[in-house]
């Protein structure tokens, strides 16, 4: 029985050993825990190492603005093609003959500076003396053999396939057999070679616009916009637009139509945009040339945080101030920004790399917000929400 008394005894004073240390526990808590312990809630805060509560912590970095887009404007275009006949040589007169004692003949050059650009090419001459047949030779192939009645001799057409940039013309008579006794003989003046010859650089236009970086980032449509005329409907070629080397239309367009042609938004650049308009054939008038965009939304950033009814009072008491931290990155640029705090607005406008203002009046039980919204770029390294004592 003495055995049970002293078992019971101990169990009483081991029980009261543990309670003492509750209550000491609990007294010795920081007074909202010892609320919220004793009401059975929870303290929505954290700690900071150093005593400070932190509401709310956030790492927003780059926050843009999105300012409206300014609609870049190209000249009105004027595209065409003029051919032009060219004198590509003139040759003095000569004589070519050949006989038994005596043979002559004549070898020339003449130069095509651009040949893709060059067509219709004649050769035109005189033969003032004539006997015999008459050979000349383009780049080693025959393009006229003849027995020539009159001085006049209708021009004769160099074949494009035949041409080169560098030519040579050679001019020769036949022989005259068994008369040892004669000689064949053409003398030829007003000797020229003539070619029609297309001038195609003002068939292409060149135009540049610029875009920021920050007007880049916040395009969310772009379009070319331009109304075509045509010098001759029958006789124009293929329109085409092209976008830094890159194609963005080609067609033969409805002559007097508005086109609205979209723009990938991968096609532009940050800087210098090169636009190039240029035809194959005929002419065009490309009127009302104009890159249009649309902006994206602005942008904000919102961040929630609780406030519970015991941290309210310590704060409504004066025991506590919240206060609202953003750091950002170590920069001279002003930072400007409107704060928006359970609907009750604040203005951000330092040049510093730091932020703090006290927000307790704006504070309420339960939920609260705060939205960024930019009015020039941030790059915030952290935002945080603090209790202070």
């Amino acid at each position: 029985m003495l055995k049970k008394a002293q078992g019971g005894t101990n169990a009483a004073v081991l029980i009261a050993v543990i309670a003492a240390l509750i209550l000491l526990y609990i007294v010795f808590l920081p007074d909202a825990e010892r609320e919220a312990l004793l009401e059975n809630k929870t303290v929505d805060r954290s700690s900071d190492g150093d005593g400070t509560d932190v509401l709310l912590r956030e790492f927003p970095e780059r926050l843009d603005t999105v300012e409206e887009i300014e609609d870049k404007d190209i000249p009105n275009v004027l595209l065409f093609e003029t051919t032009n006949a060219k004198e590509l040589e003139n040759i003095n007169p000569f004589i070519v003959r050949k006989g038994w004692f005596d043979e002559k003949t004549k070898e020339t050059e003449f130069a095509i500076e651009n040949l893709d650009n060059t067509d219709n090419v004649i050769l035109s001459f005189k033969a003032k003396e004539h006997k015999g047949t008459l050979t000349i030779t383009l780049n080693n192939e025959i393009i006229y053999e003849n027995d020539l009645e009159s001085q006049t001799v209708a021009p004769i057409t160099l074949k494009k396939n035949l041409l080169r940039e560098e030519n040579k013309l050679i001019f020769s008579v036949s022989p005259v057999g068994m008369k040892f006794w004669r000689t064949n003989e053409y003398s030829l003046e007003d000797v020229k070679v003539i070619g029609d010859i297309t001038d195609k650089t003002k068939q292409e236009s060149k135009n540049v616009f610029t875009l920021t970086s920050t007007d880049l980032f916040n395009i969310e449509e772009a379009n070319l916009r331009f109304v075509p005329y045509c010098g001759n409907v029958e006789d124009v070629g293929t329109l085409d637009i092209t976008l830094n080397s890159r194609n963005l239309f080609s067609a033969v367009p409805v002559c007097e139509d508005a086109y609205k042609q979209a723009i990938p938004l991968g096609m532009l650049n940050s800087g210098e945009n090169n636009i190039v308009l240029r035809t194959n054939k005929g002419s065009y008038s490309v009127e009302q040339i104009r890159v249009t965009f649309k902006e994206e939304d602005v942008k904000t950033n919102v961040y929630f945080f609780e406030i519970n009814d015991t941290t309210l009072e310590d704060i409504e008491s004066g025991a506590e101030d919240v206060i609202l931290k953003m750091e950002f990155v170590e920069d001279n640029d002003l930072k400007r920004a409107d704060i928006n705090i359970n609907d009750r607005f604040i203005t951000l406008d330092v040049d510093e790399r730091t932020f703090s203002k006290d927000i307790t009046d704006y504070i309420k039980e339960g939920n609260n917000f705060i939205e960024i919204r930019p009015r020039t770029r941030l790059d915030i390294v952290e935002l945080t929400v603090e209790l202070e004592e």
